[in-house]
């Protein structure tokens, strides 16, 4: 019986090693990539992205992954995505408000100048011609592109690309995003290292599934004439510098784990009918945030994000509840951002990742934030899968100790069965 885990382990890491090539099916409302290993759904269609994934042959514990939309933020003080510092005019105001004019204002004596700059922060928090901050995926139509294998080398994956084509027309500030933003997802056969050009690397494992972000246009509110005229104002009445472009943009994306049960329940969230079927059907008591445990049952989202750890490690990661489950589920993405020319794609800068998260009732909601980048296109690479088991023993070798024990065992019951005294250890 001792035995039995590590041969059910060495098992598992076996299936782990191979080329692990996947069918592509369709059934009912979804698409269906699956080996032994791993099953990968999401949509028919790719109506949405949201992506569930398992382990082949412990379908009751399913791992989801929603992406929720994008949200432009100010980042004044932190890098990073808080609830406060979206950018809408009053928010905006809000920020700098709170930054700049209110430690300001004791040290300056002209009433003129104060006024004059309550008036500006008045004009900037009625700003019209802003576009909402948040751009919801799951209000927009996808299409999904041919999926087909692809051979690099000794490097094989299959490759399709999720697209966003359209923004109802009751969000006309936002159609801008139409065509524009990309989800490019490839499933690998075979472990790879990627080397994204010359800049950085990663490693990635037969059968994990990659979700790289583009974004080839945004249209930042921060970069509004008026706004950047307002805020010149700004310095010349408060005698400071009010940063430029120090504004972000954050991928939303919520985490949970769920049974077969409740996977009737993401049919509509699935069909873009609702926008709630993960966040209802969840049930998520704790998610794995860099390594530590982070409790998600009760409903935060009113407080403040927290950052995700900056630890000098190849990829950030969330680990799901393992529960029950042979393997747990991972969601992880690379530190490291790359930005391109859209003219002749040539890559102009690489900026730094960062993250913030927050217990939100049943599941974990994530940003992942990426600083202005202006005019270009923006690259970044998350991905999903299971975790690998480690090496506790090959497969061999626990064939070998399951040997020797059976015939320890046997000559253990023949002994028994003469009745004769069982001396495990003879005396010196």
């Amino acid at each position: 019986m001792t035995l039995a885990l590590p041969l059910t382990t060495a098992t598992v890491q076996a299936e782990q090693q191979q080329n692990q090539e996947a069918t592509w099916r369709i059934e009912g409302n979804w698409t269906y990539i699956q080996n032994d290993v791993i099953t990968i759904a999401f949509p028919a269609g790719g109506k949405k992205p949201i992506f569930l994934w398992w382990y082949t042959k412990n379908p009751d514990n399913i791992n989801v992954v929603k992406y929720k939309g994008l949200i432009e933020y100010v980042s004044y003080d932190q890098p990073y995505f808080l609830l406060k510092a979206q950018a809408e005019p009053w928010r905006i105001r809000q920020r700098i408000q709170t930054l700049f004019y209110e430690p300001r204002r004791h040290m300056i004596q002209d009433m003129l100048r104060l006024r004059a700059a309550w008036q500006l922060l008045s004009y900037i928090g009625n700003l019209t011609g802003l576009h909402a901050p948040y751009l919801p995926f799951s209000g927009a139509r996808w299409e999904l592109s041919t999926h087909g294998d692809v051979t690099r080398g000794d490097v094989k994956y299959l490759a399709f690309n999720f697209t966003l084509v359209d923004v109802p027309d009751n969000r006309p500030d936002l159609q801008f995003a139409e065509g524009n933003i990309i989800i490019r997802c490839r499933f690998y056969y075979t472990p790879a290292t990627e080397d994204v050009e010359g800049q950085y690397s990663y490693s990635v494992e037969a059968g994990e599934f990659k979700m790289d972000l583009v974004i080839k246009h945004w249209e930042w509110n921060i970069d509004n004439q008026y706004l950047r005229n307002y805020l010149q104002l700004l310095e010349q009445y408060l005698g400071i510098t009010i940063p430029e472009g120090k504004s972000g943009l954050a991928l939303w994306v919520n985490m949970a784990s769920i049974n077969m049960t409740q996977l009737p329940i993401l049919e509509a969230d699935a069909q873009g009918l609702s926008d709630e079927g993960l966040e209802t059907a969840a049930m998520t008591r704790n998610m794995y945030v860099e390594g530590e445990r982070v409790q998600v049952t009760q409903n935060m989202t009113l407080q403040d994000c927290q950052p995700l750890p900056n630890r000098l490690r190849e990829r950030f990661r969330f680990r799901y509840e393992k529960g029950n489950a042979t393997l747990a589920g991972f969601f992880k993405f690379v530190p490291k951002a790359l930005l391109r020319d859209p003219t002749n794609n040539t890559v102009m800068d690489v900026v730094d990742v960062t993250a913030s998260y927050v217990a939100a009732g049943g599941h974990l909601r994530a940003y992942i934030c990426y600083p202005y980048f202006g005019n270009y296109v923006l690259e970044h690479d998350p991905s999903i899968g299971l975790e690998t088991l480690p090496a506790l023993a090959t497969y061999e070798l626990v064939i070998a100790l399951l040997g020797i024990a059976t015939i320890i065992a046997i000559g253990i019951l023949a002994i028994r069965w003469k009745k004769g005294p069982v001396n495990v250890l003879k005396p010196n």
